[in-house]
């Protein structure tokens, strides 16, 4: 035996097949590599055999008891049969299953942020569902859409739903509500595949043409800044909202309005163009911290005020320049610039966001202080 053993480290055996052994003739394969000969491997084999080392046959193989004490395997795995047809597969694909059920718990904030807006898109009904617009005739316009970066338009066709009757107005517009069809939509279904816009309209009709155009690009400008303001991390973020021109092509005259989407919620003026408003009763951080941010942020040659809107989406700001030019005839200049900052106090946002606080005289601090002392200031 020891022999053997010896031999066994010094040769590379491949093992003869099973019939090749138990055959009436012996038979080794040549295309095993080997240093024995076929002669030296058959000597061997029969001295195994009469010594009664035999070679184990099923009948060899038995359970293992040790087995029981695993209390951890389950019944599938306890009770395993490796002759049953699929059954390797069956357990794979129940593994997988169980994998695809746990992964399936694992939700991204993000993705939880869009199922809660879906959500509440869905549960949410129409704000004008009883209005019944959609029995009012459509038509076809024009939309004029404008990109500040660029400082380009871009023009595309729409199809409208437009309100008779005004359901609001300002001291210089009306407001009437809209539904637009999606330009995405295959079947027409407004019930469906419309949003809720508004159209403001001048009431005096000999308001040149160009001033439509030019109010866009001043809160498209507008919003720009308000992008920037973002940028910096203030504690609460503010947006402009998209606004544009339908010119309604199939009317007489092609008469013009601005069109923007409806948002439903209370509407706040925060500060205007002569000064800061104080018809809320409160005065709020964010608003006035955003006018001041564009003087700063501009290199005092601009600021934009008349900050109003739902929340902190604004919409209809005005700007004042330096120079006094652009942005219409609510461009008042230096003196715009002077009278939002006599009304202003720097609060917690602008010291966060490294604002200076303008030079005022005695008198106006005396004034500013005493209108702060009858308004709550909130920390928003």
């Amino acid at each position: 035996m020891e022999d053997a053993e010896m031999s066994r480290g010094e040769v590379n055996l491949s093992f003869p097949p099973y019939e090749a052994v138990f055959g009436s003739e012996i038979l080794v394969s040549r295309n095993a590599e080997r240093t024995l000969s076929d002669y030296d491997w058959c000597e061997e084999f029969f001295e195994l055999e009469e010594a009664g080392v035999e070679p184990l046959t099923l009948d060899d193989i038995t359970f293992n008891n040790s087995y029981e004490l695993q209390e951890d395997l389950s019944d599938e795995e306890f009770n395993f049969d490796p002759t049953k047809s699929l059954k390797i597969y069956s357990m794979a694909r129940a593994e997988s299953s169980q994998r695809k059920k746990k992964t399936s718990k694992l939700i991204s904030p993000a993705k939880c942020e869009w199922r809660k807006a879906l959500n509440l898109i869905k549960d949410r009904r129409d704000p004008w569902g009883n209005l019944h617009l959609d029995q009012i005739k459509s038509e076809k316009g024009k939309r004029h859409r404008y990109n500040p970066l660029t400082q380009t338009w871009v023009v595309d066709e729409c199809i409208l739903k437009i309100d008779k009757k005004p359901f609001a107005e300002g001291a210089m517009r009306e407001c009437f509500r809209v539904k637009k069809l999606s330009n995405f939509s295959m079947n027409n279904d407004w019930s469906r595949d419309s949003n809720n816009f508004v159209a403001k309209s001048y009431m005096d009709e000999e308001v040149p043409r160009e001033t439509y155009f030019e109010d866009v690009k001043m809160q498209m400008d507008a919003k720009v800044w308000a992008e920037e303001y973002n940028r910096h991390h203030p504690p609460k973020k503010v947006e402009m909202f998209m606004m544009g021109v339908v010119e309604l092509v199939e009317r007489p005259g092609a008469p013009l309005y601005h069109i923007e989407h409806y948002i439903e919620g209370d509407y706040v003026k925060y500060n205007s163009n002569f000064g800061f408003v104080e018809d809320t009763g409160k005065c709020r951080q964010t608003p006035q911290a955003l006018s001041h941010f564009t003087f700063e942020r501009s290199g005092h040659e601009l600021v934009v005020v008349d900050i109003q809107g739902v929340g902190d989406l604004y919409t209809d700001p005005q700007i004042h320049t330096a120079s006094g030019l652009e942005y219409g005839d609510g461009n008042l200049g230096i003196q715009g610039m002077a009278l939002f900052f006599q009304s202003h106090h720097c609060n917690k946002i602008c010291h966060s966001l490294g604002l200076t606080p303008f030079d005022l005289s005695p008198n106006e601090v005396k004034q500013l202080e005493y209108t702060i002392q009858r308004f709550n200031i909130t920390s928003e």
